[in-house]
């Protein structure tokens, strides 16, 4: 819940670089298995699959 409200407050007031950091941040969870997808906050779930895509852990949609 607490890292939910933190990712909302830094989704909201953040730039470019801490989107990235958090996409980065969500994906390494995703991949030590901390965390599925469901849990990604709505705003970032996208990016978070795209870039574990573009880095071979899952294939591609069509």
């Amino acid at each position: 819940m607490i890292a939910r409200a933190l990712a909302w407050l830094l989704l909201t007031f953040s730039g470019k670089e801490e989107r990235t950091m958090l996409v980065r941040l969500y994906a390494g969870e995703i991949i030590m298995g901390k965390i599925t997808e469901d849990n990604v906050p709505t705003k970032l779930k996208a990016r978070v699959h795209q870039y574990l895509v573009d880095m071979g852990y899952f294939e591609e949609e069509a």
